[in-house]
């Protein structure tokens, strides 16, 4: 099964199949395999599992594509080759998700080549022109997923198994990632970092929980007896100077947060989003 993925968004994405160094994306080499969609010689460098998934789900801002990789050494491959244009950069271990958008879809522009031909079109070349003039036409978002403890927090801190853990960390992993799909879709003018991350965690914690617990989602950021933990994700969006001001702003996102969830019942974590957002 994750051998056909990584097949399958080969063909979408060629870049994938590249090696992974410095030069490479300045190289005719990749030029040829994101600009013109050429396939790429060699087979794909990833382990892949059979736990290995990639759907299309459904979201207030429209489908979008998740990919997850159960093995880090593939999520982190993916990464590089899709979001760094294959530089071999370090990822931290506290990544463990990305939202990538602008990738050409190689798949999409070949199946209207193939549609215009079938309807009788002879000019494939002022086709292709017009075709790629909109982004939306040929280009995707990709959501990449990986496997471990969310925010690196391990199970006995939450009186969780290890076993539940990894799939809870999974959902709320999923979920927060479609959040800023979302909002950013939606409501592309209202970006605010540390906001938007309380509120991507209180869909996630609510999608895999059902409810919203502002305790555990201050353990997330690193958030501890006022201070933030060494390594901690709120030091990784604001500089050192600013994590005490960052941290009293959090608080506050997430007691607003927890309000207004508590506020909406019978709703699906992707249908409350729509109903909390401040910037609706």
């Amino acid at each position: 099964m994750g051998r056909e993925i990584i097949w399958s968004l080969v063909m979408r994405y060629p870049q994938l199949g590249l090696p992974q160094r410095y030069e490479t994306k300045n190289s005719e080499l990749y030029r040829a395999a994101v600009l013109r969609g050429e396939a790429v010689e060699g087979t794909p460098e990833f382990v892949t599992s059979e736990n290995d998934t990639l759907e299309l789900c459904a979201t207030p801002a429209g489908e979008v594509p998740v990919l997850y990789l159960e093995n880090r050494e593939d999520f982190e491959h993916a990464l590089r080759a899709l979001a760094y244009r294959c530089e071999p950069r370090e990822i931290l271990p506290s990544v463990g998700a990305s939202t990538i958008s602008g990738l050409n879809n190689w798949e999409k522009i070949r199946a209207h080549k193939r549609e215009f031909f079938a309807s009788g079109g002879r000019d494939w070349a002022a086709e292709f022109k017009r075709f790629t003039a909109r982004k939306e036409n040929y280009q995707d978002t990709l959501i990449l997923l990986s496997a471990g403890y969310y925010s690196a927090v391990p199970p006995e801190e939450l009186g969780l198994t290890a076993e539940t853990w990894r799939e809870k960390s999974l959902v709320i992993r999923k979920y927060h990632e479609l959040t800023h799909f979302v909002c950013r879709r939606l409501w592309p003018e209202q970006k605010n970092i540390l906001r938007d991350e309380v509120y991507a965690d209180c869909i996630g914690l609510t999608a895999a929980f059902g409810g919203y617990e502002p305790a555990w989602a201050a353990v997330f950021l690193g958030i501890e007896h006022g201070t933030c933990r060494p390594g901690g994700r709120l030091g990784h969006y604001v500089n050192q100077e600013e994590l005490p001001q960052a941290i009293r702003e959090a608080g506050r996102y997430m007691e607003e947060a927890a309000q207004r969830a508590a506020g909406v019942s019978g709703k699906t974590a992707m249908e409350l989003l729509p109903e909390i957002y401040p910037c609706r």
